[in-house]
């Protein structure tokens, strides 16, 4: 019996000791409909011992919310509640003061619209309508305040909108706000484009381009004008082909009207430059795979997408590439000669001589050099 009352002492000497008091913060609050909350508690405890919280919701366990702070992201009407806190400490539990949650009434957007038609790509006539109801509206009209793309008005009606995303705010009375959405659309313009030919760059002495777009397009437009960047414009004809008259950058432009009655440019480059030829004056036809073969290119010209080099005749209009023997004798003669077309045929090594003769648009250009062949040793396959 001695025994039973000193375990009995030890154990209410123990409790004496370790105390708990939990209070929650805020204890009453009033929120717009999707804002946030955060409860957070607060201790005071005495003695040794492991906290441990429990948050409750209209005193049913809240499953997970273990911590000592409890989270509310965008409220709903389904959260108003009384929130309390379990909080235990050494075997000894307090529950906390109640903590009222409340939102005032939510706001919806009845209608959100586009009353005008479509405009063009560019141009900034979109026009919008809303109507809002719920929440709690001011006493006098209107009942909210409209912010449209973050200008606050009371009107109902924004207009003057470029294409885009933007937003809508609504405002009640008590400061609560109902964001949404809204995106101003355009008519939508046919997908045109346009090609040049020759590629991006020409030469002056054969500066020609035609430009063209499909004729699958032709029921989408209903006129054209072709502008070339040299003051040269052109209504209506597809294909075309232009000639220009100096080197430099030129933006080519496809400007048409649809069906719509919208206007659309389309734009690409093209670059007029000097043609500077590299022509050898050895090759080597040894079937070794390195310098086998006569080829003339255009300095700096890069290579085709296909990875060739660029087809130095693209500089001129026409060609003609003569060799002939150190005694005079033509040994060699083609018009238009495709470079690395030639490997020497029959030639003896030695040197030779070539002129190479170019027609130009606005001049002819004739080139004239040596030209030695050196096969050495045969190479066996």
């Amino acid at each position: 019996m001695k025994r039973l009352f000193f375990l009995s002492f030890l154990f209410l000497s123990y409790i004496a000791q370790c105390q708990i008091t939990v209070v929650v913060k805020p204890a009453d609050t009033m929120l717009c409909f999707r804002d946030s909350i955060e409860f957070t508690t607060e201790v005071t405890k005495s003695g040794t011992g492991f906290l441990t919280y429990q948050w409750q919701k209209n005193l049913i366990n809240i499953p997970g919310a273990t911590d000592s702070i409890y989270k509310i992201q965008q409220v709903k009407p389904v959260d108003v509640a009384i929130y309390s806190c379990i909080a235990t400490y050494a075997g000894i539990s307090d529950t906390s003061n109640d903590a009222r949650l409340r939102i005032h009434p939510p706001m919806k957007i009845d209608t959100l619209y586009r009353y005008n038609p479509l405009g063009c790509s560019g141009e900034c006539k979109g026009q919008f309508k809303a109507l809002a109801s719920g929440g709690t509206p001011f006493k006098n009209y209107p009942p909210y305040i409209y912010d449209w793309n973050g200008g606050h008005s009371q009107d109902t009606i924004v207009f003057g909108l470029c294409p885009g995303k933007y937003t809508l705010d609504v405002i009640d009375s008590v400061g609560c706000v109902l964001d949404t959405a809204y995106f101003v659309d355009v008519l939508k313009s046919p997908k045109v484009d346009f090609t040049i030919l020759p590629k991006d760059t020409v030469y002056l002495t054969n500066p020609n381009i035609q430009v063209t777009y499909p004729d699958s397009m032709k029921i989408h437009i209903t006129n054209w004008t072709w502008d070339f960047g040299d003051d040269i414009k052109v209504p209506n004809l597809n294909p075309l082909t232009h000639t220009y008259s100096k080197t430099g950058l030129f933006p080519v432009r496809l400007s048409f009207t649809d069906n719509n009655g919208c206007d659309t440019t389309i734009t690409h480059e093209v670059t007029v430059r000097v043609a500077e030829l590299v022509i050898p004056n050895v090759f080597t036809p040894n079937a070794d795979g390195h310098n086998d073969y006569f080829v003339i290119k255009i300095k700096d010209a890069g290579k085709e997408p296909s990875g060739e080099e660029v087809d130095y005749r693209l500089a001129y209009l026409n060609t003609e590439l003569v060799v002939f023997d150190r005694w005079g004798r033509k040994v060699f003669d083609h018009l238009n000669y495709q470079s690395g077309d030639w490997d020497g045929a029959n030639l003896s090594d030695g040197t030779y001589f070539y002129i190479l003769k170019c027609q130009g648009q606005y001049g002819d250009d004739v080139f004239r050099g040596s030209l030695t062949i050196l096969r050495g040793e045969q190479q066996s396959n």
